[in-house]
Formats: C-alpha cells, structure tokens, sequence
C-alpha cells in the first residue's frame, strides 16, 4: 500500500496539485463525495450508508478538516468547501432530508477551528 501511494505522489500532476496549501481540504472533500457513491455501488443500505458514512466519517472528516483549516492558516469560507460539496451530491443522488447532514457539517468544521476554544 506504501508503494502505491508512492507512486501516486510522484505522478507529476499530483505533485503540483500537492504543491497548493488548499489541496488537503480539497482532498478529504473528494473523499466526502466520492465515498457515498462507493457505498451504493457495493449496494450497501440506506441505514449503513447514512449510519456509518454520513453520520459517523463524514462526521469525523468535517471536524478534521476545520482543524486542517486553522492549521494551515486558510481563510474561512474554506469552511464552505466540503458541506457545499456534499449538497451538490446529496442534490443529485439522495433524499433532501440529507441536506441537514451539510449543515452538520459545517458545524463540526467550525468546532474544528475552534479547538479547545469554545468557552474563551
């Protein structure tokens, strides 16, 4: 596995690409979109899907990516990104109800930036 994400890294786009401070938000927030479609590819049920995917990693990837935003220094409509990412999929492919799961989202990424910091 170590040599397959290797050689990915030394593929001349990607290396560009990685030259940008934005890119690790732009890659976890191709993951957000690209993970639900997986799930309904391998035909994994709507509980699962929303249970495990969208509640549980979604989850814990929005609050890793408002970290990475204050991190890096990025400025903060960054935040923006990955919960307008998943609307558009939710938009194309899933219920609306799954809208509200956006808005999580951008909540978790917000206590993400915060760090610690919510009661100062």
């Amino acid at each position: 596995m170590g040599k397959l994400i290797d050689k990915l890294k030394n593929i001349p786009l990607i290396s560009k690409l990685n030259s940008y401070k934005v890119m690790p938000v732009i890659w976890w927030s191709i993951l957000v979109v690209i993970l639900p479609l997986i799930f309904s590819l391998l035909r994994i049920g709507t509980i699962w899907r929303v249970g495990l995917l969208f509640i549980l990693l979604n989850s814990i990837i929005s609050y890793h990516i408002g970290k990475l935003i204050k991190t890096i220094n990025l400025k903060h409509y960054w935040l923006l990104f990955m919960p307008g990412c998943f609307c558009l999929i939710v938009l194309f492919k899933y219920a609306n109800y799954n809208f509200l799961f956006g808005l999580i989202y951008l909540i978790l990424e917000i206590f993400g930036v915060m760090d610690n910091q919510i009661y100062g």
